[in-house]
């Protein structure tokens, strides 16, 4: 592959809303799983300290895929109260999975909050994607 080809592919996929919500999601997902890490290693229990993580994690979220990933420019209001509606159900989502397979069934919080960070992302992309920052046809869309 020529230099030139290989410029335009990383130009054609960091056009890419996956990709960006990737990169976006990836970095913010390694710092939140870093304080997790953190705060379950120091004694807090699971659901807590992803309650915290999760929070944090949401305002970061929202501000860098509006302007980011998706270059949102509908109604901000509409899109904040979407967002929050995606990200409480992911949030139930999550705290479901710690609870059946860390309180349960005990396997280790920390393997399986990599998993449920894996399941929740898809389905917070999906929403994001397709409702929360969809592209808008007119002043009510």
């Amino acid at each position: 592959m020529m230099k030139s080809d290989r410029r335009s592919l990383v130009g054609t996929l960091w056009h890419s809303p996956l990709l960006r919500f990737g990169v976006i999601g990836g970095l913010n997902n390694l710092l939140s799983y870093g304080i997790f890490a953190a705060l379950t290693l120091a004694g807090m229990p699971p659901i807590a300290a992803a309650t915290i993580t999760y929070a944090t994690g949401m305002v970061i979220s929202y501000l860098a895929n509006r302007s980011f990933t998706f270059r949102h420019s509908g109604s901000a209001r509409r899109s904040v109260v979407r967002f929050v509606v995606v990200n409480a159900v992911g949030y139930a989502l999550n705290v479901a999975i710690l609870a059946f397979f860390v309180e349960l069934i005990g396997f280790n919080a920390l393997v399986v909050q990599l998993g449920a960070i894996v399941v929740v992302a898809t389905g917070i992309y999906l929403a994001m994607r397709f409702w929360v920052f969809r592209a808008t046809s007119g002043p009510d869309a």
